[in-house]
C-alpha cells in the first residue's frame, strides 16, 4: 500500500471573503425558508460551518488548506486485491472517515502516490477536502500525539498508535512542574506503575522518598540498595516528632522554632482533633514553654551547641520528647483533656512516638514502612515522615528528588485537618524551586476531595503537571469530572481500562497509555527476584 498526503495553503483574503457572502446569503434563506423543508438542515449545518471556519481563521490565525489523500493498494492476485480493499475501506469506515474508489481512473491515482509530486486534476476535485491549521497538524506522517522526550522515562506505549512513550518531568522549559497524582482501583496496576518509576529514576540517581502504608515496596528497596524504616509496636527504629533540623530552613533564613511550631500544631491537631484559635494559642505557649527547658528559643543560635571545640548544630538528644509535652500538658487544668488524649503516646499502645530519633537518612532511596500503625493511626506516621523527608528534598536544590504519598487521602481528606492538608499543599506548591517531585498516590478518589469542599484535593491536582487515571469506578470518575477535563469519552475508557492502562494527561496531552516492564523488571517487583549488582548492570 501507498499513501500520497497532498496540502494547497488556501488565500485567507478570498476565503474570508467567499465565506462572508456565503453566510449572508445563507442567513437571508434560513429566514425565508419554511421550517418544514427537507433541505432546513443542510442549510443549517453549512451555515454555522462557514461561522467556525471564519472565527478561527479571524481570531486564532489558522489558515484553511485544500487536503487531498490518495491509497494505492497493490496486489499480484485479484481476489486478494478485493479483500484488501474492502478490509481498508472497512477499517476507515469505522473512523468516521469517507472512502471513494477511483474507477476508471486508477492510472491517475497511481502516478499521485509515487513520489513525482504531480496531483492531478482529474481527481483533485473528487478527493479535495477543507481543513484548517490545527486538524492539519494530525495528518503528517510518523509524527503521533505521544510524548518522546529526549532525556526522559520510558513509561510504555500509547494504545492507539503503539507509539513508544518517554517523559522528562524534570525538564522545565516544557513542563510546569514535576508533581504528578495516581488514580487507580485496587488491582487497576497504579502501585506497579509506581514501583516501576522507582526503579527507572533510581538507575538514574535521584533521590527517591517513599512512604509506605502498605508494605508493598520492600523487594525494589532491596533492589536498589536503599534503607527502610520502620514505625510501629515491633519496630527498634524512632522519629522524635520535636526534632527541629538544620536543614528545615534555607541557608540565610531565620526561624527555627517558629517554623516548627507551625508544624507540630498540624500534628496536633490529628490527635487532638480540630482545634479552635484559643485552643491553638495555648498549645503554641506550651510548645514554647517546652523548647524553652531545654534552651531552645526564637534566637536561631540557641540551636547550637559547642562540641569538641566546634559550634555544631543540636541532634535530638538536645530535643524534647512527648514525655516532656506530656508533663507540661498535665499540670495545667486547660490542657488537662490534651493530656488525656496524649496518653496513649506516652505510657500506652503509641509509645514508640515517645522515643529519641536513632536513625540517619543518607541513602537515595528511604522506604518508610507504617504498616504496623494501623488504619487508625497511619496519619501519624504519615506526617512524620512527611515532614522529616520535605527537610531532607531542601538540602540541595540542585539534586533531583521525588517523594511519594501513597494512600494521600489520609492527610489531606475529611479525617485530617486544615493545617496537615495546607502543610501538604504547600509541599505541592514550592517542592519544584528544590529540584523535587511530589506524587500523591491514591484509590480513594471521593476522600481526597472531602475536606473543606475539596479545596486541597483541587489544589494538589491543578498543581501537578501529570495526572495519572488507571481503573477507576464511576462513583470515583464522576468525583474528577467536577475537577478535570475529561470527556465524556474518556470517562467511558477509565471505566473500561484493562490492568496496566491508564489514562494520562501530561501538560495539555492527553494520551492513552499501556504500561510496559521489561521481565527483568517483573521479576524485581512481583518476586522480588534479582542478583548482587543487576540493577547497575542492566541501566
Amino acid at each position: 500500500m501507498n499513501i500520497s498526503i497532498f496540502y494547497e495553503k488556501q488565500n485567507t483574503y478570498k476565503i474570508l471573503r467567499n465565506l462572508t457572502y456565503h453566510i449572508g446569503n445563507v442567513s437571508a434563506d434560513l429566514k425565508e425558508i419554511s421550517e418544514n423543508r427537507e433541505d432546513i438542515e443542510i442549510a443549517k449545518n453549512t451555515y454555522d460551518d462557514a461561522k467556525y471556519i471564519r472565527k478561527e481563521m479571524q481570531i486564532n490565525s489558522q489558515d484553511l488548506y485544500y487536503l487531498y489523500i490518495y491509497i494505492n493498494i497493490f496486489s499480484k492476485d485479484k481476489k486478494e486485491l478485493e479483500y484488501s480493499l474492502n478490509k481498508i475501506e472497512g477499517i476507515l469506515q469505522t473512523k468516521g472517515i469517507f472512502t471513494r474508489r477511483s474507477n476508471f481512473r486508477q492510472e491517475q491515482l497511481f502516478i499521485t502516490t509515487i513520489p513525482l509530486m504531480q496531483n492531478l486534476p482529474d481527481i483533485k476535485l473528487a478527493a479535495r477536502r477543507n481543513i484548517l491549521t490545527d486538524g492539519l497538524i494530525s495528518t503528517y506522517p510518523f509524527i503521533s500525539s505521544s510524548i518522546f522526550d529526549e532525556s526522559g522515562v520510558y513509561i510504555g506505549k500509547n494504545i492507539y498508535n503503539n507509539s513508544m512513550i518517554f517523559i522528562d518531568r524534570y525538564n522545565t522549559k516544557k513542563y510546569k512542574n514535576p508533581n504528578m497524582v495516581v488514580f487507580g482501583m485496587s488491582g487497576a496496576g497504579k502501585s506497579f506503575y509506581i514501583k516501576l518509576l522507582i526503579l527507572r529514576y533510581g538507575t538514574q540517581n535521584v533521590s527517591q522518598y517513599v512512604i509506605d502504608p502498605e508494605r508493598e515496596y520492600e523487594n525494589v528497596c532491596k533492589a536498589l540498595d536503599g534503607t527502610m524504616f520502620k514505625i510501629g509496636p515491633n519496630s527498634n527504629t524512632y522519629i522524635n516528632v520535636f526534632d527541629i533540623r538544620e536543614e528545615s530552613i534555607e541557608k540565610n533564613e531565620k526561624g527555627y522554632l517558629s517554623n516548627k511550631i507551625n508544624k507540630l500544631k498540624g500534628f496536633f491537631n490529628l490527635i487532638f482533633g480540630e482545634m479552635n484559635e484559643e485552643e491553638k494559642s495555648i498549645i503554641e505557649e506550651k510548645l514554647i514553654k517546652l523548647y524553652q527547658s531545654k534552651g531552645i528559643n526564637f534566637n536561631d543560635k540557641s540551636l547550637y551547641k559547642i562540641k569538641n571545640n566546634k559550634k555544631v548544630f543540636k541532634d535530638s538528644t538536645d530535643m524534647p520528647i512527648l514525655e516532656d509535652f506530656y508533663n507540661i500538658l498535665e499540670k495545667d487544668e486547660k490542657t488537662k483533656k490534651f493530656y488525656i488524649k496524649l496518653l496513649p503516646f506516652v505510657k500506652g499502645s503509641l509509645s514508640f512516638f515517645n522515643n529519641y530519633t536513632n536513625i540517619k537518612i543518607n541513602n537515595k532511596l528511604i522506604i518508610a514502612d507504617i504498616y504496623e500503625l494501623g488504619e487508625e493511626n497511619i496519619k501519624y506516621g504519615m506526617y512524620i515522615f512527611t515532614e522529616l523527608f520535605w527537610d531532607k528534598i531542601k538540602i540541595n536544590r540542585n539534586e533531583k528528588k521525588i517523594i511519594y504519598m501513597d494512600e494521600i487521602w489520609r492527610l489531606i481528606g475529611v479525617t485530617s485537618n486544615k493545617e496537615v492538608a495546607s502543610f501538604i499543599y504547600k509541599i505541592f506548591k514550592t517542592i519544584r524551586k528544590y529540584g523535587g517531585s511530589g506524587v500523591a498516590i491514591t484509590q480513594d478518589v471521593s476522600d481526597l476531595f472531602s475536606l473543606e469542599n475539596g479545596i486541597y484535593g483541587k489544589s494538589i491536582l491543578n498543581n501537578s503537571n501529570i495526572k495519572v487515571f488507571f481503573c477507576l469506578e464511576e462513583e470515583n470518575i464522576n468525583v474528577l469530572e467536577k475537577y478535570t477535563n475529561l470527556s465524556e469519552k474518556e470517562k467511558i475508557e477509565i471505566k473500561s481500562f484493562s490492568k496496566g492502562e491508564a489514562l494520562m494527561f501530561v501538560g495539555n496531552d492527553h494520551l492513552l497509555v499501556k504500561i510496559e516492564a521489561s521481565n527483568f523488571e517483573k521479576n524485581i517487583i512481583l518476586k522480588g527476584e534479582f542478583f548482587e549488582g543487576d540493577i547497575n548492570k542492566n541501566n
